[in-house]
């Protein structure tokens, strides 16, 4: 028995929760009439290709933003100001922050996975704007991409 399996993260949300899995390089041997486990010979080549995680900032900030569009949604707050001010934040950070909700949804899916462009980070965002269009967010992120 010679299986191994790849390490790699993935991510499975619904409509209440997000839910991580993560997967182990395992190699199954038999010794002495037993199965043992033991990394694979080139483990380190199965993490280097498959173990992309997500950048905790980035998931952070849109976990923020889409938290807060929600309470303005709901009528539970009237502003990116009125949020500011109870969290004690600058108005421009939430401002800032809130534009990460209009990210195309593939852009987010690759934020959650860690497979976006290197250089797309939560700074990134604060210094760049973002375009309204998704198919211009789309060339935007993949001109990042092509830059590394």
């Amino acid at each position: 028995m010679n299986n191994a399996q790849p390490m790699g993260n993935s991510v499975a949300t619904t409509s209440n929760h997000v839910e991580f899995s993560t997967f182990i390089p395992l190699k199954f041997v038999k010794r002495g009439g037993r199965s043992v486990v033991e990394p694979p010979e080139n483990v380190a080549q199965v993490i280097k290709d498959h173990a992309q995680l997500p950048d905790t900032k980035l998931v952070e900030g849109l976990t923020r933003a889409f938290y807060w569009q929600r309470l303005i949604d709901e009528g539970i707050v009237r502003s990116g100001v009125e949020i500011a001010r109870q969290e004690g934040l600058d108005q421009a950070t939430v401002n800032e922050c809130m534009r990460l909700t209009l990210l195309d949804p593939k852009i987010i899916d690759s934020i959650l996975q860690g497979t976006q462009p290197k250089g797309l980070n939560l700074h990134w965002f604060t210094k760049h704007t973002i375009p309204a269009l998704w198919s211009e967010q789309i060339a935007k992120f993949q001109a990042i991409a092509d830059s590394q």
